[in-house]
C-alpha cells in the first residue's frame, strides 16, 4: 500500500511537471537575428520584413516604400528599434522614435509578440518566409 501510494505521488509529481513544461516551452529567438518575416493576416506576399543583425525593414508594395531602423538587441526575444528612415506615406512615426518589440512564441513558423511604441501596445504575427 506504501509503495503503491509513493508511485501514485511520483507520477502526480511527474505529469503535473510535463505540463507546466509545455505551458511554459522556452522557444530559441536566435533566428530571428537573420530573419526574412511576412505578415501571417495578409495574403499579399509584396509585403515583408527582413532583419539582419542590427538592421530591420519593412518593405511595402514590394521594395516600393519601406521603414528602417537600427535594433538594439535587450535579449534574444526582444529589442528596441530606432526608426532611421522612412518613406511609406502616411505613417503616424517618425525618425528617431523607438518601438519596443518583445517576441513571445514561435509556433509552426509563426512568430507571435507585441510592439510597443508611444505608450501604445500592437500585437503582432508574423510568417517565417524560408
Amino acid at each position: 500500500m506504501k509503495l503503491l501510494n509513493s508511485l501514485s505521488l511520483l507520477i502526480l509529481f511527474l505529469t503535473t511537471t510535463i505540463s507546466m513544461a509545455q505551458n511554459n516551452q522556452n522557444f530559441d529567438c536566435k533566428i530571428l537575428k537573420d530573419v526574412k518575416l511576412k505578415y501571417a493576416h495578409k495574403l499579399d506576399n509584396t509585403d515583408y520584413i527582413t532583419i539582419k543583425d542590427n538592421k530591420h525593414v519593412e518593405n511595402s508594395e514590394g521594395g516600393k516604400y519601406y521603414i528602417k531602423s537600427d535594433l538594439e538587441w535587450l535579449s534574444d526575444c526582444e529589442y528596441n528599434a530606432k526608426i532611421t528612415e522612412i518613406n511609406l506615406p502616411n505613417f503616424p512615426f517618425k525618425v528617431g522614435e523607438i518601438m519596443n518589440v518583445k517576441f513571445e512564441k514561435i509556433k509552426n513558423d509563426i512568430i507571435y509578440g507585441t510592439a510597443t511604441i508611444r505608450d501604445q501596445t500592437f500585437p503582432m504575427k508574423y510568417k517565417i518566409i524560408k
